[in-house]
């Protein structure tokens, strides 16, 4: 109440006394007056912001003396959150603030001494508040805590490492260290922690005993793990995959089966963030993983076909060489699985089975159709029968990988198709629950790669069916069933092309509406623990968010930078913002923009009438704010220009070498260009993630 009269009385120039009178408090000799004294003057800061500037010199020095209360954890705690506030306000490249910046670095080293505090005493309450001013401090300026930088990761590393601490306290520091690694790379980089922090996680990944990666927990071995991630993400190989590398003997030949988890846990870990170093190293790892694959331990075994699944995922191609190894280990296990199922409650087995149907799912990705016709016999009768399998997971998982068989198979699935059929179709309509739409999403994703597999003419029969079940999807109030919509449409008209046209008014219409569509701007304070959500999805106020950080790929990536020793404290990679959430809207727009880069490919002539509202919706999305969305903006505008290229008369389409342009395009191909091209020039100067230039 107090702050909020505050900030009417000081805007319109009334009060002039009340700093005085808080400064007086926060000085008394009383605790209790310090507390409040400091308490509100942290509030007025945070409320007043800009209006308050003038007075940090004399608020740090009073901040300085109550930060080191001898009879107040709470003074301390409150001293700390109004330098924080300060922080955040504080223009750290002004010449004007030299002294206020130093008076903040001079408080850090005390800061981390009430943190240290706080965990020894066990107080969660104010360790939860330390940690806050420090994830705060970490969103400021770099200057704020470049001074200290590493020393602070060096203490967040020791708290996370002790096991004598509390578990909040460690996932917390682990936390932190995520931020840093994210959003200040580069500097992490300069100062060459990258091997220490890896090495540090993994042991700390040993103490995750029975739970399983993907386990939805927020534990020290999860995070550990999802640390390990992040370093692979942001920092080169050599200081991060390669040390891994070396250090992995002792965790995989350890007697100890948690120590053998951890090993090969790391190794499915860091191949999202290096694929091509670890692809380089596949020669070694896949035999490795192959022998835990049969370990005499049952965690080690989970965690050898979860590395699997992950190796499968970004190196599809590579891996579907080694086919006559991993095919037969996956047949070998599934079948145990299967035949030890004791019921709903044997997780262990249901696990190990769903963990089988991804790998299959993701491995077959980079099988030649001829390799996989091979594997059709054994795969496809194994995986229909779990369709009856009462757990919906598990009927997903075999579907999703029988969807993944056929559309490696292509045409030699074609004998399988219509029992498949036949045994799916009671999933296309199924709407009863979360568990039920989410089946239907994954059997209209495998019915589309079935179609793509067999052809137009086998898929005829189930065109309209399947037509009318998607459009109905639409209207589910499922995000997810949405977009499996979209991308049925687009499977629908790579098979029929020409003859997709009956359907084409209403698919562009509801694609567009997609587009056109209002997001929220959902205002989410995740709290210390965001680096944990991040890649997850969490409902707020009735909606469904993913958390993610925003991109951290600089515009010159961290591989490229050859010698960082010179880097000095006053480096900044700091303009990073804050966390941003991506809605599932604009999850949804990523799929709907491909799917018209999809449909007006392959239906060229009839998206005649489209092609300027397309110009007209598309290219705004350039610029929008989830990197997802621009990557296939920017793709589908060039596939739009390719089409349109392709509409010209075939004499002008046989383009010679040189300038001027011979032949000359038509002028409405030349707009066309003109357009593509100023919004790539755009984007080039200004796109930080690197793989959106990719798509031009």
């Amino acid at each position: 109440v107090i702050t909020a009269i505050a900030k009417v009385d000081l805007d319109d120039g009334e009060w002039p006394d009340l700093f005085n009178t808080l400064v007086q408090a926060a000085s008394s000799q009383t605790p209790r007056h310090r507390e409040v004294g400091t308490y509100i003057l942290f509030t007025t800061i945070e409320a007043m912001g800009e209006g308050v500037t003038a007075k940090f010199p004399q608020l740090l020095q009073l901040f300085s003396k109550t930060i080191s209360d001898t009879q107040s954890a709470e003074v301390k705690i409150n001293s700390m959150l109004g330098v924080s506030r300060i922080a955040i306000l504080l223009e750290a490249d002004d010449d004007e603030n030299e002294k206020v910046l130093e008076a903040v670095q001079n408080l850090i080293p005390q800061m981390v001494a009430i943190l240290k505090q706080a965990i020894d005493a066990e107080d969660e309450d104010r360790t939860t508040q330390c940690f806050e001013v420090f994830q705060t401090l970490l969103g400021c300026d770099s200057a704020i805590l470049s001074k200290h930088f590493k020393n602070l990761l060096q203490f967040m590393t020791n708290i996370a490492a002790d096991s004598d601490n509390d578990e909040d306290a460690r996932t917390q520091a682990l936390s932190f260290l995520m931020q840093s690694v994210r959003f200040r790379k580069m500097k992490v980089q300069g100062l060459k922690m990258g091997e220490q922090l890896t090495l540090k996680a993994l042991e700390i990944v040993t103490e995750m005993g029975d739970a399983d990666a993907d386990d939805e927990d927020v534990t020290t071995g999860r995070s550990a793990l999802m640390l390990i991630d992040v370093l692979a993400e942001s920092l080169p190989p050599s200081q991060v995959v390669v040390p891994l590398l070396n250090n992995l003997g002792p965790f995989v030949n350890s007697p100890d089966p948690d120590r053998r988890k951890a090993g090969i846990l790391a190794i499915g870990t860091v191949v999202e963030g290096a694929p091509d170093f670890i692809n380089t190293q596949l020669h070694e790892i896949l035999p490795l993983v192959l022998r835990l694959f049969d370990d005499e331990t049952d965690k080690v075994r989970q965690a050898s076909l979860d590395t699997i699944m992950r190796l499968a995922e970004d190196l599809a191609e590579d891996l579907g060489k080694e086919h006559a190894k991993l095919v037969p280990a996956l047949v070998k296990h599934l079948d145990t699985a299967m035949r030890q199922l004791s019921g709903p409650d044997d997780k262990k087995n249901m696990n190990t089975i769903k963990a089988c149907c991804n790998a299959i799912d993701a491995l077959t990705e980079g099988f030649e159709a001829d390799v996989t016709k091979q594997y059709l016999p054994e795969l496809v009768p194994r995986l229909s029968r779990l369709f009856e399998h009462p757990d919906f997971k598990i009927k997903a998982a075999a579907i999703g990988a029988l969807g993944g068989l056929a559309g490696s198979a292509e045409e030699a699935f074609t004998p399988y198709f219509k029992d498949t059929m036949s045994s799916l179709s009671e999933y296309v309509r199924i709407k009863d629950g979360e568990d039920e739409l989410d089946l239907r999403c994954t059997t209209c994703d495998a019915m589309g790669s079935m179609a793509l597999a067999v052809g137009a003419k086998a898929f005829q029969p189930y065109v309209r069916p399947l037509m009318e079940a998607t459009e109905e999807g639409l209207h589910l109030d499922h995000p997810k069933l949405r977009e499996t919509s979209f991308l049925f449409w687009g499977n629908m008209a790579k098979v029929y092309k020409d003859e997709f046209k009956p359907f084409l008014e209403g698919t562009v219409k509801a694609i567009f509406e997609s587009l056109e569509s209002e997001e929220s701007d959902l205002d989410v304070e995740l709290g210390e623990e965001a680096a944990d959500l991040v890649g997850k999805e969490i409902t707020i106020g009735g909606k469904k968010v993913k958390v993610s950080a925003i991109s951290d790929d600089d515009l010159v990536g961290a591989d490229d930078i050859e010698d960082l020793d010179g880097m000095g404290d006053d480096d900044d990679d700091s303009d990073w913002g804050d966390l941003q959430t991506i809605t599932a809207v604009a999850q949804e727009k990523e799929i709907a923009v491909e799917v018209v880069g999809d449909i007006l490919t392959h239906v060229t002539q009839h998206y005649i009438p489209y092609i300027e509202k397309t110009v007209e919706v598309v290219l705004p999305m350039t610029e929008h704010a989830y990197e997802g969305v621009r990557r296939a903006a920017v793709a589908t505008i060039y596939r739009l220009y390719a089409a349109v290229w392709g509409l010209q008369p075939e004499e002008v389409q046989k383009w010679k070498p040189g300038l001027p342009l011979q032949p000359k395009p038509t002028d409405e191909v030349a707009k066309l260009g003109e357009i593509v091209a100023t919004a790539t020039l755009a984007l080039w100067s200004e796109e930080e993630d690197r793989h959106t230039p990719y798509a031009c």
